[in-house]
């Protein structure tokens, strides 16, 4: 304890012993009852702030006379909290405070009943359209450790799947994929994950079973260990032991994920190199079916948000997917291997994406549809065609797609015909069906319908339906491709990715060699140069093909072998389209001697052709 000196003034002169030790007492007094009235005001907390006192007399006070006074105070809480978010105004302004809001939501999820689902809705909400900045980096790690806790815990694993955890996965799916964005921009640099998200990350491992059957949360769990995998730089295996991972170390600029960055600037700028773009992107379909489906799907992500306003970007999207479900004897495919099942789950929900939320009606067709591939009106690519696959591997897929015409049927701001479309074809299905993991999808989404009907007329009077419709215009997935393209410029991509197919280490002499020749001869930059030549053909640059240096010349002939090798796709394509309609045609000749012969049978009797002698 200090030694507190009080300063005594004698006013009447002389003062007794005893005097001056009551005078002492009483000011000892004074001095602490100021204190202590200076510490109350000190660490007195805000009316409207959640803390984990409230929590527990929350939870306490269910079935009590007091319950109505803490679901009223809940309720507040809950408003204050979606102010901080920017609920209406997507995260944006200067009354947004995203971690502090989603560290309160968090804290409101703690709550028995209705508070717990509303305030998961906001948070999910939020989370799926909040701009991204680093300060959200400590918020998120806490947010990815207290899913990871809820759901490696023994009564969450015991109890079935509810709509409870299909939510807190969901909450999981997105934090992770921020955090992975995070880790690709270099952000993540300087901060040191701590042991408690690590053996979190470990806990995970015994998800992979319980949720076998539902592969909307399996991926979920496949997704948030993959990307705990890359940010932790381990190998986790199924005896939760930890290896040391030099892949996730040296990691760079995917090639596809670059490449889809720069058709999606394309788009957003109208770029002329668009075609070119893509020319480069199907040659890299093979990478598609490697193991790094984080990144490919990354970019196929960032590829359906542009076609959601460019055809092409889907047209180039469905061939990525055809090209490897195409027959092995074609040129094209020279793998028989598929996508991973965790990529098919992707494209899929891009594919759902951009039949909800497209700005062109010819777009969500296609999506749902397909694209015509010859004069038949046969279609593939789209949603309808992915129930064909029968095949017992691709069933994770076909439920997928079973939810995604379930939700499109039952979207009403979407067009009439693109609904019963989508309705027509599932009922056709789901008759055909035989697998009834499949037939118990249709099932859940039953259930979550009832219960989302309930929580719209519940949350009717706070007008949240007409807020969540305008917080769906801006998804994840544009604040994610809109961030890394404004990171990676188009100049950075195709100059100065560590993942460069033909990257060249140049010493310097043979720079300066080359910038005084360019000086001497009046040539641009070399960056000028590789920015502007790179996109020429190559009867343009083969004239100052002597004057270049070595990676334009090596771009240039890259053109060269992408135009080739799709003038070969564009002939074999030719060729297929001219055996069909030949074999059609012939069929239908076939059908109408037949016709002819049987009609002539029946008047004349005779199976002679006629002007034929018997």
């Amino acid at each position: 304890m200090p030694i507190v000196k009080i300063p005594i003034k004698h006013y009447l002169g002389i003062v007794s012993q005893s005097q001056q030790e009551d005078f002492k007492k009483r000011f000892r007094k004074r001095a602490e009852e100021s204190d202590t009235a200076r510490n109350t005001t000190s660490v007195r907390r805000n009316p409207f702030e959640t803390t984990e006192g409230f929590i527990d007399k929350y939870n306490q006070a269910q079935g009590s006379k007091e319950q109505e006074k803490y679901e009223n105070l809940a309720d507040v809480f809950l408003s204050r909290c979606k102010r901080r978010a920017g609920f209406t105004s997507v995260g944006e302004g200067k009354h947004v405070d995203l971690p502090a809001a989603w560290t309160q939501l968090l804290l409101l999820s703690l709550c028995n009943g209705k508070v717990r689902n509303d305030s998961l809705d906001v948070l999910v909400v939020s989370l799926d359209h909040a701009p991204i900045h680093a300060d959200q980096i400590p918020v998120l790690f806490h947010l990815a450790e207290s899913i990871h806790y809820f759901l490696c815990s023994d009564t969450t694993l015991s109890d079935p799947p509810s709509s409870y955890k299909t939510k807190m996965l969901q909450l999981g799916y997105l934090v992770s994929l921020r955090l992975f964005i995070f880790q690709l921009t270099g952000n993540l640099n300087g901060h040191q994950l701590s042991r408690v998200y690590l053996h979190s990350l470990k806990g995970l491992l015994k998800c992979e079973t319980r949720y076998q059957e539902f592969p909307n949360m399996l991926f979920s769990v496949h997704f948030m260990l993959r990307v705990g995998e890359v940010l932790c730089g381990l190998k986790l295996t199924e005896d939760t032991s930890v290896q040391f991972s030099v892949e996730a170390q040296k990691r760079g600029v995917n090639q596809v994920l670059r490449q889809c960055l720069l058709g999606y600037h394309c788009v957003q700028n109208s770029g002329i190199q668009l075609s070119q773009v893509i020319k480069q992107l199907m040659l890299l379909s093979d990478k598609l079916q490697q193991n790094n489906w984080v990144d490919c799907g990354l970019g196929l992500m960032i590829l359906g948000e542009a076609a959601k306003s460019s055809m092409l970007c889907l047209q180039t999207l469905m061939n990525l997917h055809m090209v490897q479900t195409q027959e092995s004897t074609q040129e094209i495919t020279s793998q028989k291997a598929s996508w991973p099942w965790q990529l098919e789950h992707i494209y899929c929900s891009i594919l759902i994406d951009i039949c909800q939320n497209s700005y062109y009606g010819e777009i969500k067709k296609t999506a749902l549809t397909g694209q015509s591939i010859n004069s038949s009106c046969r279609h593939s690519g789209g949603l309808v065609t992915l129930l064909k696959q029968s095949h017992e591997d691709k069933w994770r897929l076909r439920y997928s797609v079973v939810q995604g015409l379930v939700q499109i049927s039952r979207r009403i701001t979407l067009p009439e015909s693109l609904r019963n479309t989508a309705w027509l074809t599932l009922q056709k299905h789901l008759n055909q069906e035989t697998d009834l993991r499949i037939i118990n999808a249709v099932r859940i989404i039953e259930g979550d319908k009832r219960l989302l009907e309930n929580h719209r007329e519940r949350m009717r009077s706070s007008h949240t339906v007409d807020v969540c419709v305008c917080a769906q215009s801006k998804r994840i997935t544009g604040r994610l491709a809109h961030t890394l393209s404004q990171i990676w410029p188009p100049v950075q991509l195709t100059t100065h990715s560590s993942n460069h197919r033909h990257r060249i280490k140049t010493t310097k002499t043979r720079k300066e060699a080359i910038s005084t020749a360019r000086a001497g001869e009046g040539c641009p930059e070399p960056h000028q140069t590789i920015t502007k030549d790179a996109h020429k053909t190559p009867r343009q640059g083969k004239r100052g093909v002597s004057h270049l240096d070595l990676r334009t010349r090596t771009d240039i002939d890259l053109i060269k072998v992408v135009e080739d090798q799709w003038q070969k796709e564009l002939k074999i394509m030719l060729e297929k389209e001219e055996e069909i309609e030949k074999t059609v045609l012939e069929k239908r000749k076939q059908e109408d001697e037949e016709k002819i012969m049987k009609k002539r049978m029946e008047k004349v009797k005779k199976n002679t052709k006629p002007y034929e002698l018997p």
